[in-house]
């Protein structure tokens, strides 16, 4: 039976402890400069065999205060290459990669913030993360996930105060 951290078989998200270590370089070739060596970095793994595992998908969840902020969140789409034919195609009809990551997480580090924000300037990634559970905060590109009860004038004091970092 699938679990949050195993979609799929074959496929496991988990915290990691060096996410560099992993996709510095996939990272340098998305977005030219080195993978973040500070919050905490979550990846999907392909496991093609016993001792060979692909990084399919990165995203990172900082802790800011009472909140966790999402970013750098990538998907190599060379990795699933590498799967067989069905599997593309099921994780597709299932939400995407990323999807299952950011649910995961949403529930991985639920005891440890208020709520999630991101800062969504990609058409494609912005999709997934309303569908994920993120919605639009009245700021173009910022959208928060509040996955506990909080009231209208918390929700807006911390849409305020994370509207005051810029984009993250």
């Amino acid at each position: 039976m699938p679990t949050l951290s195993a979609p799929f078989e074959d496929l496991l998200i988990t915290p990691v402890i060096d996410g560099p270590f992993f996709i510095n370089q996939l990272f340098q070739k998305k977005f030219a400069h080195p993978a973040p060596d500070y919050g905490n970095p979550i990846i999907c793994f392909y496991r093609k065999d016993w001792d060979h595992f692909i990084p399919v998908c990165y995203t990172s969840f900082l802790p800011h205060d009472e909140v966790i902020l999402v970013g750098g969140a990538m998907t190599d789409g060379s990795a699933f290459t590498h799967m067989p034919e069905e599997l593309p195609a099921a994780i597709r009809r299932t939400g995407g990669i990323y999807y299952h990551v950011l649910k995961f997480a949403f529930d991985h580090f639920k005891d440890d913030c208020e709520a999630f924000f991101g800062h969504a300037g990609d058409r494609r990634a912005y999709e997934v993360d309303i569908n994920a559970g993120f919605e639009p905060t009245g700021y173009e590109h910022l959208i928060a996930h509040f996955h506990k009860p909080v009231s209208d004038r918390r929700k807006h004091f911390l849409i305020e105060k994370i509207h005051e970092i810029g984009p993250f």
